[in-house]
């Protein structure tokens, strides 16, 4: 019989397993009635491992995922965005939205995710109202618009909802994690599970 130390161990290693994996399938649903959702959570509650498992557990049965993980507070809201250059009067794509065409542009019809990775500002997470609601459209200043097309979806990875308004939070969904430790062989145990769930939906 292991001695109850290692029992312990196993036991807590098993929990986080089981936590994370209701947490993959968990995002999956979401995925599929929202375009835009929120997952939420301290440093080191597993987010990025949440969604990179599903990621990867959706390559595994057929549904190759395409995602480009950004972070909206490296530039300015100008240079997220886009600008109209004062001294040409030429429009310049911002970050955000030269990489959502490039998603929408792409020919296939495989799930393709924005992630944007950072806490919520209230200086660019209001101009994003228009592509969560149901249109499904960016607006840029310019007026040009870019769809979000139905196999493409938003996911912001946050730490909370501070600045966020109620127009805002109401636009997504929320997935919330709790604060576990996800190691490397529990992570690749998951994609295996995660990939059985998915099977079976």
């Amino acid at each position: 019989r292991p001695p109850r130390s290692t029992q312990s161990r196993s036991s807590a290693a098993s929990d986080v397993y089981k936590r994370q994996i209701l947490k993959v399938v968990q995002l999956s649903e979401l995925l599929e009635i929202r375009h835009c959702v929120f997952v939420m959570g301290p440093p080191g509650a597993g987010k990025s491992s949440t969604w990179k498992i599903l990621a990867k557990s959706q390559d595994k049965i057929g549904k190759k995922t395409t995602f480009i993980d950004l972070d909206p507070k490296v530039v300015s809201t100008k240079d997220l965005y886009g600008y109209t250059n004062p001294a040409t009067k030429e429009w310049k794509d911002g970050l955000l939205s030269k990489t959502m065409k490039t998603l929408g542009e792409q020919p296939d019809t495989n799930p393709k995710w924005l992630v944007l990775d950072g806490d919520l500002d209230a200086n660019w997470i209001e101009s994003m109202n228009s592509v969560m609601d149901d249109n499904k459209i960016l607006t840029l200043a310019n007026n040009d618009r870019i769809p979000l097309k139905p196999h493409m979806r938003m996911v912001f990875e946050i730490r909370d909802l501070k600045f966020a308004t109620p127009a805002t939070v109401s636009r997504a969904g929320i997935l919330y994690l709790s604060l576990i430790h996800i190691s490397e062989p529990t992570r690749l145990l998951s994609i295996s599970y995660a990939v059985f769930c998915l099977k079976k939906k």
